[in-house]
């Protein structure tokens, strides 16, 4: 059953808001995609607080028009899109969005990303992929302050060994 334009409209101010509130997101285009994979993949981006919303490319286009996006041009390119948005950051968005569009095997595509109010490149996408993650980072951050005071302890431990040793060796010496 064909929207009314009262329908579309509202689905056009829903995304329009949609897009000037998002930080980051990331565009994708799909073909072939089943509703099983679809489901399973918004499942697991819920639990990242990841909404996937599947746009129509016309008021996509629109919407990024009022917005002032450039670089969105959706129609007649005969794909669906999908609009990845929430989340904590731009590098978890991207790493989900990123490793769904491996799985999918040529299925889903990254079209673009949406940083601070800006269409990004595909490519960008992949890179903040690539990074580490926020808790990668403080494990590092971590294990990086904890190293010195390691290294302290190893270095009175190992001299008190070194004298355990010695007296043990003379004793079993006698």
């Amino acid at each position: 059953m064909p929207k009314t334009r009262q329908q579309k409209e509202q689905e056009l101010s829903r995304l329009t808001g949609l897009l000037k509130d998002a930080d980051f997101g990331v565009l994708t285009d799909f073909t072939g995609l089943s509703m099983v994979d679809l489901d399973n993949f918004r499942a697991k981006a819920r639990e990242k607080g990841v909404q996937y919303t599947v746009v129509k490319t016309s008021l996509l286009d629109l919407a990024a028009k009022k917005v002032g996006f450039s670089g969105v041009n959706t129609v007649k390119q005969g794909k669906s899109y999908a609009l990845a948005h929430g989340g904590k950051d731009e590098v978890s968005i991207s790493k989900l969005v990123n490793d769904f569009a491996k799985q999918s095997e040529g299925r889903v595509n990254i079209y673009a990303g949406l940083i601070n109010g800006e269409v990004v490149p595909a490519g960008m996408v992949v890179q903040l992929a690539s990074l580490p993650s926020y808790e990668e980072l403080m494990a590092k951050v971590v294990g990086s302050m904890n190293a010195p005071i390691s290294n302290f302890v190893y270095s009175i431990n190992y001299t008190m060994q070194s004298f355990y040793n010695v007296v043990k060796a003379i004793q079993e010496s006698k």
